[in-house]
């Protein structure tokens, strides 16, 4: 009741605590998303260009692009690692194989493929897939960034497992995440991760992540439909909130000690928020909380306290149900009381103590419930310890009166209902009525 109305009040509308950093009005929707990607750290923007992107056209979803005056990375030209991974094994160590095995590797879907494309011209060349890296180079620089893709796809196609084509699928992913094409940069990224598991670009990557996954994050809030996307090219087809919480995920694993790593734990948390997922944002908030590697000064962790408690309590459904939600709530308001100093704190402070206050009342009414439920079936015995406990334990809430009001209402009643099944038997049945009393 008393946390019904605290919620309304407090934290139901947009403008209230504390969700007024997820929908304040001129302030971004997360706060945590809000925080500005920092720079890759790559070689310096081409001299032939500007260092940035002149200011672009408004998007169709009216949200400025994430690769938007974002620094970007460009290789020197002419510059390459090629080679392929390994080297030539000394046969006395290499375990001979028989006659079958040979055979199989030759005829696996693979080896066919490769000895197929070969035919037709399109088998590994080292010299042509180089040519056609220098040229997706040439093409980035001048910012045609649809036709780089095109080069550095056949170049990763026409010289596989080598460094050249780790560097392939990377430009491939850059080139179309300055052509403001994310699904297919992300795609992109995606592949060259699960191929190069630990590549050299992880933290890169990550970044980039980031950056569409914010995109797409604001893209829902200003603009959420239930309809898929057909004509906006740079968000997805469907499910731009959903897409932008998988990305922040994938970014948070990639590279997990990034300044960014808490940064999209928040943000997931956030949007799980708004979607009225309050237990997944609960876990969130708590991964953010429970983080080892966490600054103590850091805002997320004050953020995470009052977010997740009001998680808990959101997810809280009344007397009948779990009380864990209330438990768990009334700890991170505890703690953020004790860990942080009130300077810190602010208004919260104020605020806390009266969700502590709120929290006291719904206890005392799942008390005094719990008793309500005893008094109706007459098990007044039962119903009385409720009403003692709601006496002795809550005597400043308002149940405690009513608690009275029932003990003195239940003091001469029999403690447990008359046993009218037993007593109906016995009216049909009077033999039984002597076994029972023996």
């Amino acid at each position: 009741m008393a946390l019904g109305l605290l919620l309304a009040a407090g934290v139901g509308c947009k403008t209230g605590w504390p969700t007024k950093r997820l929908f304040a009005p001129g302030a971004p929707a997360t706060s945590s998303a809000a925080v500005a990607a920092p720079a890759v750290p790559a070689p310096s923007p081409p001299s032939s260009g500007e260092g940035s992107k002149a200011p672009p056209p408004q998007s169709p979803s009216g949200v400025v692009p994430a690769s938007y005056e974002q620094p970007r990375y460009v290789p020197p030209a002419g510059s390459s690692i090629v080679g392929m991974g390994g080297g030539d094994d000394d046969d006395e160590l290499v375990e001979k194989k028989s006659w079958l095995e040979k055979t199989g590797e030759k005829m696996s879907p693979k080896n066919v493929g490769k000895k197929f494309k070969k035919a037709i011209g399109q088998g590994a060349d080292e010299q042509y897939a180089q040519k056609q890296y220098e040229e997706g180079q040439k093409l980035f620089r001048e910012k045609k960034y649809e036709d780089a893709a095109k080069c550095f796809k056949t170049a990763a196609r026409r010289w596989p497992e080598s460094a050249m084509e780790e560097d392939a699928m990377f430009q491939l992913g850059e080139s179309w995440f300055y052509a403001d094409r994310y699904g297919k940069a992300s795609d992109a990224y995606q592949a060259m991760l699960k191929k190069y598991d630990g590549s050299r670009y992880g933290d890169k990557v990550a970044l980039r992540y980031f950056a569409i996954a914010k995109y797409w994050d604001d893209c829902a809030q200003k603009e959420s439909h239930w309809y898929p996307n057909v004509k906006d090219k740079t968000r997805p087809f469907w499910d731009a909130s959903g897409h932008a919480i998988s990305l922040y995920t994938a970014s948070r694993l990639t590279d997990p000690r990034s300044e960014l790593a808490d940064d999209a734990t928040m943000a997931v948390a956030n949007a799980y928020f708004r979607k009225s997922r309050f237990e997944d944002a609960a876990a969130q908030y708590d991964m953010v909380i429970k983080n080892p590697d966490r600054n103590r000064n850091n805002d997320h962790v004050l953020e995470a306290h009052v977010l997740g408690m009001q998680s808990r309590l959101r997810s809280y459904q009344g007397p009948q149900y779990e009380v864990s939600p209330l438990d768990e709530a009334e700890k991170l308001a505890e703690q953020a009381l004790i860990s942080f100093p009130d300077d810190q704190l602010g208004a919260e402070k104020q605020r806390l103590e009266q969700v502590r206050k709120a929290i006291r009342f719904e206890r005392a009414q799942r008390e005094f419930q719990a008793g309500e439920y005893y008094y109706k079936v007459k098990y007044f015995r039962a119903a009385r310890i409720y009403y003692q406990r709601t006496i002795a334990e809550y005597p400043d809430t308002p149940f405690s009166k009513m608690a009275e009001e029932r003990m003195a209402e239940t003091k001469d009643l029999p403690p447990v209902p008359p046993e009218y099944f037993i007593k109906w038997v016995n009216k049909i049945f009077p033999e039984s009525k002597n076994s029972h009393n023996r």
